[in-house]
């Protein structure tokens, strides 16, 4: 059986052609939603599928921020705790086209009745349950990091950090722009604010700290800005990962190496998974489903 999904994001589009859960193509392509609002979603799509030659009844499923309140049609999100199957049964079609729909993202509730949500990255969660059906705590780094709790192959719970957009405005909008001369990986000035960040307080009072540390000529310019990333990345390390002796990093190359030296300093085990093993398996596993039945 082939089936065309596509991981479909802000600014990319990533489309994958999967023959028994096997990826025999695939084609990209920069048309993400700031451009298909322009264009439009169907025409991108129809030029994006052209590249496979296949039948247009062949199923197409679409997961991402295309299925978001401003993207091509909004899916509802599934509420934790989610499974695959549960995933699997939360879509939304597409007229116009014979057989494409758009999966839904994932929602948590928490005690306090906040919620959190995602979209696209229950896809690489899924792929990590199918190769490690018993990991109970995942991270996916990034713009907008994800902290999954999972119990019995589901999603039980999550919490979304906002440390890549804390760390570019920081670096960019405030004070520090200023104290940064360097923007080279300096792995002993980001293990130096890795550690800042284990011993520190409050942070939006002891990431003032990182200014006076530059003042009194305890850090230099042309290592800021790794001992800044340190810093952000050692915090949100150290409070999400407080309850988990095993952590499951799922990303780039180099995300999972930024947060495993955090992790591993502050003692926990990491187990790495590359995004496009965890997206591929994810795939597969839910076109295994009822969604594509």
């Amino acid at each position: 059986m082939k089936t065309i999904f596509c991981d479909w994001g802000t600014t990319n589009l990533r489309v994958y052609l999967l023959e028994y859960g096997k990826v025999t193509n695939h084609f990209s392509s920069e048309n993400g939603l700031r451009k298909a609002k322009e264009v439009g979603f169907e025409d991108i799509l129809k030029n994006a599928l052209a590249h496979f030659n296949l039948p247009a009844d062949t199923p197409v499923r679409l997961s991402g921020m295309v299925g978001s309140k401003h993207g091509w049609k909004e899916a509802p999100y599934a509420s934790t705790p989610v499974s695959i199957d549960k995933l699997s049964d939360n879509f939304v079609e597409i007229d116009g086209f014979p057989d494409v729909k758009i999966l839904g993202g994932v929602s948590h509730q928490m005690q306090d009745g906040k919620h959190d949500v995602m979209r696209g990255e229950e896809v690489q969660i899924f792929g990590i349950l199918e190769k490690y059906p018993n990991a109970k705590t995942i991270c996916l780094p990034g713009t907008h990091a994800k902290w999954v709790e999972c119990e019995a192959e589901s999603i039980k719970s999550f919490t979304t950090w906002m440390t890549g957009d804390f760390f570019r405005s920081l670096s960019e909008n405030t004070i520090f722009k200023e104290q940064i001369s360097n923007t080279e990986f300096n792995e002993t000035a980001f293990m130096k604010g890795v550690l800042a960040a284990r011993d520190a307080g409050p942070i939006l009072n002891s990431i003032f700290h990182l200014r006076t540390e530059y003042l009194f000529a305890k850090v230099s310019s042309e290592e800021f800005h790794s001992y800044l990333s340190g810093f952000i990345i050692g915090s949100e390390v150290k409070e999400a990962s407080k309850e988990s002796q095993e952590v499951y990093l799922c990303g780039s190359d180099r995300m999972i190496e930024l947060y495993t030296m955090a992790l591993t300093n502050l003692g926990k085990k990491v187990i790495k998974v590359p995004a496009a093993d965890a997206t591929i398996l994810g795939m597969s596993k839910i076109c295994e489903g009822k969604v594509c039945g």
